[in-house]
């Protein structure tokens, strides 16, 4: 990203922007709305978020039941669900949810199944390199 800095003619800046990654795991209801959280947040911050989906969150993404995710009374107290978080995210531009190659597999899914629901299946490797500048990594 180039800025251009108003009343400072021929000054530019180049800012790269920040990585956020998460590596997420679990498909427990407060582990789902946690990363839908941090997605969402992160991204309304301006940083690139990354999301790649292993073994239960994964499942969570492909089964559409992300909002049965919801830990218990979340409704009642007027909390975003955790599918409303991440459309946030992907409506600012700022997410990218991708499946780990190996899992589909792993999981009896179809490919059509995963492709569906992610921007990209990719190998864990693949993915290590994309983020490897990534300033925060979580593991959920």
């Amino acid at each position: 990203m180039v800025l251009v800095l108003p009343g400072f003619p021929g000054v530019i800046i180049k800012a790269q922007m920040s990585q956020f990654v998460i590596y997420a795991h679990s498909g427990e209801p407060e582990r789902i709305h946690q990363i839908a959280t941090l997605a969402a947040s992160a991204a309304a911050n301006g940083d690139e978020v990354h999301v790649i989906l292993f073994f239960g969150a994964l499942r969570r993404f492909v089964d559409d039941d992300l909002d049965k995710a919801a830990p218990a009374g979340e409704d009642a107290r007027g909390a975003h669900s955790a599918e409303e978080l991440i459309e946030a995210a992907r409506r600012l531009g700022k997410l990218r949810v991708y499946a780990c190659a190996a899992q589909p597999k792993l999981l009896g899914l179809a490919p059509e199944d995963v492709a569906d629901v992610v921007d990209e299946v990719i190998s864990l490797p693949e993915f290590m390199r994309k983020t490897k500048d990534a300033e925060t990594k979580l593991y959920i």
